[in-house]
Order: structure tokens, then C-alpha cells, then sequence
């Protein structure tokens, strides 16, 4: 009987483990709230910065992490990076708003995790 118990606890922990999002998710929110906070501050409206309207890579463990938002009706979009300094992230400063040509590097980088609009891409 022990031992049933112990399989069933075993069980349940690996599926909750499976059903925890991604080890990013945290991390990400993070820079949503702070792009929300930076367009508020601007006297701008940041009831659309939400990952369901984004294109967010994360880069180098969780180091970097690019957020791209569409500007307008077309399919422009305009790129933020961030990088994770101690337990936070900092938006960097000089970086190209193209998403290309970036001094990292990072647009001729494969992400760690990408996601579009909310959904990972695989």
C-alpha cells in the first residue's frame, strides 16, 4: 500500500510539472510589464502590449529577450531588447528598432524559445 502511494504521488508531480507553462514565462511577463510601464509613462496607450501581440524571443538562457509589437495596420514592427542584469530586466539602449543588425547579434542567433502572438513556435 505504501508503495502505491508513493507511485500515485510520483504521478501527480510529473503532471503538474508538464502542465507549468515554460521556464520563461516568468521572465517574459516581466518585460511586458515593464514595456507597459515605459508607454504609460510616455502618455501612451499600453492596453495592446500583451503577448498576445507580440513576437518575444528569448536568447542565451533567458539573458536576452526581444519583444516585437506591430506600429501599425501593416506588418511593421517595432523591436525592444532587454537584458537581464542581476534578478531584472533593463531595456538596452542603442539597439536597432528593425530587429536587424543588432550588436549582439542576435538576429543571425537561433532563440531558446520563441513564441508569436501567444503561441510557441516549435
Amino acid at each position: 500500500m505504501k508503495r502505491i502511494f508513493i507511485f500515485l504521488n510520483l504521478i501527480i508531480i510529473v503532471v503538474l510539472s508538464a502542465c507549468g507553462g515554460n521556464k520563461y514565462d516568468e521572465a517574459i511577463d516581466n518585460v511586458i510589464n515593464l514595456e507597459k510601464k515605459d508607454r504609460e509613462k510616455d502618455g501612451l496607450d499600453a492596453k495592446e502590449i500583451t503577448r498576445d501581440n507580440a513576437i518575444i524571443r528569448v536568447y542565451s538562457g533567458g539573458k536576452y529577450i526581444q519583444v516585437a509589437y506591430n506600429i501599425d495596420e501593416t506588418d511593421s514592427k517595432l523591436y525592444y531588447y532587454y537584458e537581464k542584469l542581476g534578478d531584472s530586466y533593463q531595456e538596452m539602449s542603442k539597439m536597432p528598432g528593425s530587429g536587424e543588425d543588432d550588436r549582439l547579434g542576435l538576429d543571425k542567433k537561433t532563440p531558446d524559445y520563441e513564441e508569436i502572438r501567444g503561441e510557441q513556435v516549435d
